[in-house]
């Protein structure tokens, strides 16, 4: 979706990156039809096909499907390559929101590109994993807490009570979520 289909009064994207099969289970409930946000589900990571086949199981359908070229490169690689891909996607559609889970390269990734565009990001940790994962989801959270408030449009603000929403009435039963909430000064009447 444009800035220009937004002002024209369609639903902001909520961009929900999918990047296990982990993930697809626990965040497939995100993609269902809201009256705030347009959740988008993004299948990616070391294994998209793998992981769109998971939410076709669970039948929720990747909107978009990011490949990785070579997965058995490695996170580095895996970061090298998703990071234009996940920028040029945020860039282009400008979402509300980028939802991400856990601490693969692809959360860190799309987190960086989404600070770094000035799109609210709503983390969602796990509890466990890798040292690097625990250590990415860390670097997430130091992200998210970059982010200000007077950069976000109003509209954006909105997206993020919206995924906040989503995520407490449709995960609460899933997987017990945790919010790194995007710090705010702006209520959402602004």
């Amino acid at each position: 979706m444009t800035a220009c289909d937004q002002q024209d009064g369609l639903l902001p994207e909520l961009l929900v990156l999918v990047a296990s099969v982990e993930d697809a289970d626990v965040l497939a409930a995100l993609g269902a039809r809201d009256r705030e946000v347009l959740p988008v589900l993004v299948a990616t990571g070391r294994d998209p096909m793998a992981v769109d086949e998971a939410l076709d199981d669970l039948g929720a359908l990747a909107g978009r499907v990011l490949i990785v070229d070579d997965a058995e490169a490695g996170p580095a690689a895996e970061a090298a390559v998703l990071l234009p891909r996940i920028d040029a996607l945020v860039a282009d559609d400008r979402p509300g929101a980028v939802v991400v889970r856990g601490g693969s390269p692809t959360a860190l990734v799309a987190a960086q590109v989404a600070v770094w565009r000035s799109v609210p990001v709503v983390a969602l940790p796990v509890d466990g994993g890798t040292a690097v994962e625990t250590a990415n989801q860390a670097a997430i959270a130091a992200l998210v807490a970059t982010q200000h408030a007077a950069e976000i449009e109003p509209s954006d603000v909105r997206s993020v009570a919206a995924a906040q929403r989503l995520v407490r009435e449709r995960l609460a039963a899933t997987d017990a979520p945790r919010i790194v909430r995007l710090p705010t000064d702006r209520s959402l009447s602004a």
